[in-house]
């Protein structure tokens, strides 16, 4: 009976080592009853277990088969899985590399198209005059960009409002102002300020509903940014879809070289502008002379040229001092601004002397200004303490190609002009033609 009750204990003992796996415990208890009846046991008791061993073995071979058979499918569906998972893994780095790939491609395609900008915009990059640098601006986009027409618009400084400087069509053969053709034009661009943000506005987009645009052509919007600033928009008609980010890249460089041809005039504008009157100093009115004189010459049109000093001012810098005095030079300039044409240049050529420069004007119609000018200086009600008091300009002029042929010689005939108006009693107006016989 000394095997029977040894048997128990490792029984218990081999259930705990092989943790559940019990298929396997008839057999090696069976063995090892074999083992041990072999070296404890007596004979009978070897033969007992021996029988008992190979009853047990045979009875657990069935047992055996399946659950090794299950082994087996448990592992094939777990390797099946893995399978499984290792293909999803191979297509999913398959379809990493393609992303790569594609963005690889789309790099190469933006460098091209950084590279192909920089070759457009660098023609640009040496301008500093924004005239100059708008023809070669429509040339780049003519060149570049497949579309119908289009504006340049440029706007003044405000964050809170649209606020329009000037307008320029694109294509156009000369630098000439326009307006946009509708007001649903203006509805977009001041809609699009106002979310920071460029749009393609095609046949089928909501702000074409949502503004009532009029014009059947997509519009490309391309809001003109340099350092979060909005500085103006460029918008171009029938420009097809597929390059409106090519555009837009585009617009973001000529930005940069709009707000830089704006730096230098305004640097420009500093170093040419009288800073009490805001006119044209006398060096820029040289200057603009002999253009506007090349200018007629070209196009066989008259010029007039008109110096203007105002009468007795000395006596009014000693009656009232120097800052009333300074206060009749700006309101005589905002008089000049007033009475006289956009196209129309107008300089503090010295002191109290003014010039104007009157492009395609004659004699009668540089009459009618001088005298225009002449009454509005005459009837102004200046200011001075409490007190009102009035003064009187004297005029010279000279014409082109009458008076004079050189711009010197222009200048120097309206100056004598002037002479002549003073010593005549002051508040006239002297023709060169009228002294020169």
């Amino acid at each position: 009976m000394k095997m029977p009750v040894l048997l128990i204990p490792l029984t218990l003992l081999l259930s705990l080592l092989i943790k559940g796996r019990k298929i396997f415990i008839i057999p090696t208890i069976a063995f090892l009853g074999v083992v041990l009846s072999a070296f404890l046991g007596r004979r009978d008791y070897l033969d007992y277990t021996f029988l008992l061993s190979l009853f047990a073995g045979l009875f657990s071979v069935p047992i055996l088969t399946i659950q090794i058979r299950e082994m087996f499918l448990a592992l094939s569906s777990q390797a099946s899985r893995q399978l499984v998972a290792l293909d999803d893994a191979c297509r999913n780095i398959e379809a990493r590399r393609a992303d790569i790939h594609n963005n690889i491609r789309n790099l190469e395609r933006q460098n091209a198209a950084v590279s192909d900008l920089y070759e457009m915009t660098k023609d640009m990059s040496g301008l500093l005059q924004f005239s100059e640098m708008f023809g070669v601006f429509q040339k780049i986009l003519s060149e570049n960009f497949s579309f119908k027409g289009g504006f340049l618009v440029t706007l003044r400084y405000n964050i809170s409002a649209l606020e329009i400087d000037k307008i320029y069509r694109i294509p156009s053969q000369e630098l000439e102002e326009t307006y946009l053709p509708d007001a649903s034009y203006y509805k977009i661009l001041e809609y699009l300020q106002h979310i920071r943000e460029s749009a393609y506005v095609g046949r089928n987009s909501a702000l074409r509903k949502q503004f009532s645009l009029v014009s059947e052509e997509n519009l490309a919007f391309s809001l003109l940014k340099v350092e979060n600033r909005i500085i103006g928009a460029l918008i171009l008609e029938g420009l097809p879809q597929e390059h409106f980010d090519k555009f837009s890249v585009f617009s973001t460089q000529f930005s940069l070289e709009l707000k830089k041809v704006r730096l230098y005039e305004q640097i420009e504008e500093m170093a040419t502008t009288d800073s009490l009157t805001g006119l044209y100093v006398r060096r820029k009115i040289l200057e603009l002379t002999r253009d506007e004189l090349e200018r007629a010459k070209r196009r066989s049109l008259y010029l007039a040229f008109s110096m203007l000093d105002i009468d007795y001012f000395k006596k009014c810098n000693d009656r009232y001092g120097h800052l009333v005095g300074d206060y009749v030079l700006r309101e005589i300039a905002r008089i000049l601004k007033t009475n006289l044409r956009e196209i129309d240049l107008i300089g503090r050529y010295g002191g109290e002397e003014f010039s104007v420069i009157l492009p395609q004007t004659d004699l009668e119609g540089a009459k009618i200004v001088a005298q225009r000018i002449s009454e509005a200086v005459r009837k102004y009600p200046f200011k001075a303490y409490g007190e009102v008091f009035r003064t009187t300009i004297s005029c010279g002029v000279a014409i082109f190609p009458d008076d004079a042929q050189a711009d010197i010689q222009l200048i120097d005939a309206a100056d004598r002009a002037l002479y002549a108006a003073k010593n005549r009693g002051r508040d006239c107006v002297v023709f060169y033609r009228e002294i020169a016989s």
